[in-house]
């Protein structure tokens, strides 16, 4: 029984943790190991800035890490939407699906994006909006020099994310926007209808933090689906409409409804006056820079993406897809090698460029190159200068963050 015992929790300890040789990645897939360190640090400087500020900033911290561990736990074992999976880093969980970085993502983005938007002193019900925009103006060069680069990979025939970007999935930025916005929304309005504090920043009693923590990070991700139906999974699903006019339609109104609350601004939201660089402003320009350098001098099909992938077996096996409306779509089961629509992998660093064989979903996919180099530099450097020049205007040109102090008042602090 020991023997037993012993062979039981080293199975269950590998399924929750795995490790893998950074020289290895360096090695295989170099690009990657830079994502993983670049977003390790992108949290630690999001922590520094949330345990200095104290407050409700550590609570919205935690509250990120909370909503990306459901998001992602939710994402591999749901099979209606076990669609993507992670190259594998060097620290993996969840049976070697989760990368550790990845939940690095969610505090680096949200957090940053939800300070960001506090200090443009918009509207309460203006703020979650503008909220799921910062967010996917973060994500759009990480998507897609990411899907170039290997750092995952998707399902070839899944109809959700069937619809493409330069290989990113439209309903990814969906999909960033409502989830953002609906974490601002519960994060903040939990605030509102359990505590009777003044500042937003200001915590109150630990039952009730932990209460507006949870909330948010457990119901960000269903509120966030909620989304999808009027518009995506009506106009898509329904009505065969493009998913990328539906991104236009949902980001369009979230601009409209954010410029709305900005028309007739406080004073106080255009008060800060010089450049004073802090962690966050540190990770929004590392951030951009990195995408910038890679599109110049990243050789994608040099890369080496040894994982977990989509299952290979016989081509025309079709599986049900139950949408978050109600509605029963269809997908193939396994990725069909003799004809799959994955344009940012084939099989040509594997001995005589022959693919896997069927019955596997551990195998080794490579890199293509750039189809027009030049144009990805484009679409890249103008997705980084389109960020930092509306991180620089908030950052330099808004308000100063408010630091919440024990009376239930807050005031402006000199530097974040």
């Amino acid at each position: 029984m020991d023997h037993v015992s012993k062979l039981f929790n080293k199975k269950v300890l590998n399924w929750l943790i795995a490790f893998r040789d950074p020289r290895d990645i360096l090695e295989k897939h170099p690009s990657f190991l830079l994502c993983e360190v670049a977003f390790i640090t992108f949290a630690l400087l999001t922590l520094q800035h949330a345990l200095k500020h104290g407050g409700r900033y550590k609570y919205l911290w935690i509250g990120t890490v909370l909503h990306g561990l459901t998001v992602e736990s939710l994402s591999y074992f749901i099979p209606d939407i076990d669609n993507f999976w992670h190259a594998q880093s060097t620290v993996m969980l969840l049976g070697k699906r989760l990368p550790l970085h990845i939940m690095c993502v969610y505090p680096a983005w949200l957090y940053t994006a939800a300070i960001a938007v506090s200090r443009l002193k918009l509207k309460s019900w203006a703020e979650p909006f503008a909220m799921g925009l910062l967010v996917v103006m973060i994500d759009l060069p990480f998507d897609i020099m990411g899907i170039k680069l290997l750092w995952w990979t998707w399902h070839d025939t899944d109809p959700n994310i069937y619809d493409r970007h330069y290989w990113v999935p439209w309903t990814s930025y969906y999909f960033h926007a409502t989830f953002a916005s609906s974490f601002c929304f519960i994060f903040h309005g939990t605030r509102r209808l359990f505590s009777n504090t003044n500042n937003k920043w200001e915590s109150a009693s630990f039952p009730v933090e932990l209460v507006c923590t949870l909330l948010p990070g457990i119901f960000s991700m269903p509120m966030g689906c909620l989304q999808f139906i009027p518009l995506y999974h009506t106009l898509h699903d329904v009505f065969h409409i493009h998913t990328e006019v539906c991104v236009f339609i949902l980001l369009t109104t979230y601009t409209l409804i954010v410029w709305k609350s900005d028309r007739n601004p406080s004073p106080e939201a255009r008060s800060s006056k010089g450049i004073k660089i802090d962690g966050l402003a540190l990770h929004i320009v590392t951030h951009y820079c990195i995408y910038m350098y890679l599109v110049l001098f990243s050789q994608p099909e040099k890369n080496v993406s040894i994982g977990l992938h989509e299952p290979l077996g016989k081509c025309g096996i079709k599986e049900p897809v139950q949408t978050v409306s109600g509605m029963v779509l269809s997908k193939d089961k396994y990725l069909c090698k003799e004809n799959y629509d994955e344009g940012y992998y084939d099989f040509h660093c594997l001995p005589g460029g022959k693919p896997p064989k069927d019955g596997l979903d551990w195998y080794t996919v490579c890199g293509t190159p750039f189809p027009n180099h030049m144009e990805y530099i484009c679409v890249i450097f103008f997705a980084c200068a389109l960020g930092l020049t509306v991180f620089y205007h908030i950052f330099f040109c808004s308000s100063a963050p408010e630091k919440p102090v024990s009376n239930g008042k807050s005031k402006k602090i000199k530097s974040n």
